[in-house]
């Protein structure tokens, strides 16, 4: 799937969240929500982070599936995981990745 195809599907999807979403109850105290982050960026929750993955690629896929059908969400999904895969895992620096927690704490 070439970028012009994956853009075009992704603006099929509507935006639902803000960027500084989070999924955690409102109840739980901001420590704690910075202790959790602070973990999580350590690798602390790698298992728990894998399987909050593959829950949202399955939710993804579903809602791709009912967008453009299965052929393509399929395509559609592998593209979305490699842009992810490369922005997260590639280009995004240890340096990036603290000021994105960061600007969580303030």
């Amino acid at each position: 799937m070439d970028e012009k195809e994956f853009r075009r599907t992704l603006e099929l999807f509507p935006v639902v969240r803000s960027r500084d979403y989070c999924a955690e109850s409102g109840s739980s105290s901001k420590g704690t929500t910075q202790q959790a982050r602070a973990q999580e960026a350590k690798g602390a929750n790698k298992k728990e982070s894998a399987s909050t993955e593959d829950q949202f690629m399955r939710k993804l896929k579903m809602a791709a599936e009912n967008k453009v059908g299965a052929t393509r969400a399929e395509f559609f999904c592998k593209a979305f995981e490699e842009a992810h895969k490369e922005l997260v895992y590639k280009e995004l620096n240890l340096d990036a990745a603290q000021r994105f927690l960061n600007a969580y704490e303030k």
